[in-house]
């Protein structure tokens, strides 16, 4: 029987069919191979996916510095920071139309997803294949956007969108919508260096978060998009021109009504409130906003000394160096309360810009100067550290930071309080105008110490106690050290007047007498010195802040203002009459300074060698001090500069003299009583000529007997 021949056409389905077979066969194999290993992949990056700590987050913060203005208002000054202009707002104080604006723009499913919108996600990559809607679509939300910022893994690659799914699912296990709403609202890019949606309240609005109304929210909430082309201060430079459009308000606009759009379809918002806010007119801040003032704009002296101040305490606080401390200051978003005023430091930075105010010619090589006012607190109201235009942020501060031979200035501080303050003398004790040593010159041959600035020892009268500091003699101060001891007075100037840069080499005589200091004293603390003469003997710390907070509300620092009796009130107040003689006496040297309606105490500070000249003056409100000299030390021309009285004057005269008619403090215990000028006693009924002294009841000096040995002289001559 013959065989039965195939049907060539099962033939070829019976081949196609097991082809199809085997190939799905391997592919159910291959896909099993490729899905273990994929899951293998996965699991290694769900289980090193860290958790971002959105707490951390306060580190990127802008810092802001405030002054209080002339209404007693804080008012913001300098906002600072290392990158980006952030400023930290509790959600608690972001209007729910605000919040609404960001979230159905950007991840209209935020509150009902768990991190990752899978239909958004699915879109977007069926996107990339087909290109569906002809552009690019995002499918990130906003906790997946936090991600991406909070850790700045921008990469481009499916290895990238892996870990930040994951990260943003690990992220809502452990915080809530309105925590992880709050750090994107901190955190997200808003054109240029903004950051953050309080920052771009300020920056176009010039308004708090909490004040913007619609059509502000949804301008704001149409920038993360594309932060740099949809701001509404984008420009562009026309290629042929050269000139500035404006491009960024039409870019923003366009945006700006989808996110109107976005609010409406998901019941956000009403018809009624959709149609406001369209028509509504934006009306945007002045462009100069950035980072609390213009982007070339150097910050001002006492902005350089208030970072620094509060960089030390927190190196201080933390134990950590400058550098970290420095580093945490400009991105803690820390709130310091300064102490300066606006309107005198404004004023002072005006005239240190004036080379007319210390040369009466013009020269090829200046000095510089430096100045500082402080309250009878110790609250630093202005300081420059330089003359002309300041080089930059953060530089080396001449008021603050540069220590220079005090010259005459120590004198009140040394010599004279020190004997007041041991009644050791009066107003009225006499004086030989003499030197009160010899020491060995360069030569090792003894010669007499020290010289008067004239060069003149003595006359014949000699000198009363305040006509020795009216005229800034040498001679009477170098006296008084030695019969106090130079290391007495050593002791009483570091203890009773807080200067720290004094050595143990200035126990002696000449540091103590004239101010020849192994190291000098800043003018901040010399003028700090000086504060007990006009507040009855009461020093303070000098200060640039009064508190800081951390970006939560808590007080971090806040200065202690610690009241330190360096004088008696009765020694102060003799003082201040003796001071007041070197502006108001026939010969004294600070007549330069004087005011017409407020009263002014001060004393002028010269080195033997002309390389530093100061002057520091004291008004019942303010005490303050000048210093010029060469950064380097060499001699100051004379006859081409004013005295230090005079650019003191020129600098801070007219401020000083706008004073309120407040006097300086009395002193019940003080003694007013005439005295001989022929003797310095108590005068009698005998006496030709008597002037008033001012005494203590324990340190007065006897009454004149009748007999006035110089004026008998003369009467015998004749």
């Amino acid at each position: 029987m013959a065989k039965r021949r195939k049907n060539p056409i099962k033939k070829i389905f019976a081949f196609i069919g097991t082809t199809i077979l085997s190939l799905f066969l391997i592919l159910v194999i291959t896909v099993a191979i490729v899905a273990a290993a994929l899951t293998v992949y996965v699991m290694q990056y769900i289980d090193s996916a860290e958790l971002i700590d959105i707490n951390s987050l306060e580190m990127d913060y802008s810092t802001i510095i405030y002054a209080t203005d002339k209404n007693s208002n804080d008012v913001e000054i300098q906002k600072i920071s290392r990158d980006a202009d952030r400023i930290p707002i509790d959600i608690d104080e972001v209007p729910q139309h605000v919040k609404d604006a960001f979230v159905y723009i950007e991840d209209e499913r935020f509150y009902e997803h768990d991190g990752v919108d899978w239909r958004r996600t699915f879109g977007a990559f069926l996107n990339e294949i087909i290109s569906m809607w002809g552009s690019r679509q995002g499918g990130s939300t906003i906790t997946q956007q936090l991600v991406k910022n909070a850790t700045g893994d921008n990469k481009e690659d499916f290895e990238r969108k892996l870990r930040e799914i994951f990260r943003a699912s690990k992220l809502e296990e452990h915080y809530t919508k309105s925590d992880i709403l709050e750090a994107y609202l901190n955190i997200i890019g808003m054109g240029g260096a903004t950051s953050g949606i309080q920052a771009a309240s300020l920056k176009y609005f010039d308004k708090n978060c909490w004040e913007l109304n619609l059509a502000e929210a949804a301008c704001l909430a149409a920038i993360p998009k594309n932060p740099n082309y949809n701001n509404p201060f984008y420009t562009v430079e026309d290629e042929i021109t050269g000139e500035i459009i404006d491009r960024g308000i039409e870019n923003n606009r366009e945006r700006q009504l989808l996110v109107l759009d976005a609010m409406l379809k998901n019941n956000a918002i009403s018809d009624a409130e959709y149609e406001n806010a369209v028509n509504t007119k934006l009306v945007f801040a002045k462009r100069a906003y950035s980072s609390g003032k213009d982007e070339d704009e150097i910050q001002s002296w006492f902005i350089d000394d208030v970072i620094r101040d509060v960089t030390l305490d927190f190196a201080d606080l933390y134990g950590i160096t400058f550098e970290e401390a420095n580093d945490r200051l400009y991105n803690g978003g820390y709130r310091i309360f300064s102490t300066v005023d606006l309107e005198m430091q404004e004023q002072i930075e005006k005239e240190f810009a004036d080379y007319t105010n210390f040369s009466e010619t013009v020269l090829t090589d200046p000095p510089q100067a430096s100045f500082i006012c402080m309250d009878y607190m110790g609250n630093i109201k202005a300081i420059s550290g330089g003359i002309g235009e300041k080089a930059g942020d953060n530089i080396f501060n001449r008021a603050s930071r540069a220590a220079r031979q005090p010259g005459s200035c120590i004198k009140p501080i040394t010599s004279y309080s020190y004997a007041f303050e041991n009644e050791m003398i009066n107003w009225s004790t006499m004086f030989v105008n003499e030197p009160a040593t010899k020491i060995p010159n360069e030569d090792g041959i003894e010669t007499d110490w020290p010289h008067n600035y004239n060069t003149l020892y003595y006359d014949r009268m000699g000198y009363f106690t305040f006509q020795a500091l009216q005229r800034s003699l040498n001679t009477i101060p170098a006296q008084l050290v030695m019969r106090e001891t130079p290391l007495a007075v050593f002791d009483f100037l570091q203890n009773r007047f807080h200067i720290s840069t004094l050595s143990p080499f200035d126990a002696d005589l000449s540091p103590m007498s004239v101010g020849a200091l192994t190291n000098g004293i800043t003018l901040k603390e010399l003028v700090a010195a000086y504060q007990p003469f006009g507040n009855g003997g009461e020093y303070f710390e000098p200060t640039t802040y009064t508190k800081v907070l951390d970006s939560e509300g808590r007080i971090i620092l806040q200065h202690k203002y610690v009241k330190f009796q360096s004088l008696s009130r009765e020694t102060a107040y003799i003082m201040n009459k003796l001071l007041q003689q070197v502006i108001e006496g026939p010969n004294g040297t600070g007549r330069a300074a004087r005011l017409t309606n407020t009263p002014l105490i001060g004393k002028t500070g010269t080195t033997q060698d002309w390389h530093d000249l100061a002057f520091i003056g004291c008004t019942p409100d303010y005490v303050s001090g000048i210093w010029y000299g060469y950064d380097i030390p060499k001699e100051v021309t004379t006859g081409t500069y004013y005295s230090s009285a005079q650019v003191w004057k020129n600098v801070f005269g007219e401020m000083a003299d706008s004073g309120n008619g407040k006097q300086f403090p009395d002193c019940p215990g003080i003694i007013e009583a005439y005295y001989c000028t022929q003797t310095g006693n108590l005068a009698g009924g005998t006496c030709p000529t008597g002037a008033v002294g001012y005494y203590t009841e324990d340190n007065m000096p006897p009454y004149c007997d009748g007999y006035h040995p110089h004026l008998d002289d003369d009467e015998n001559a004749e």
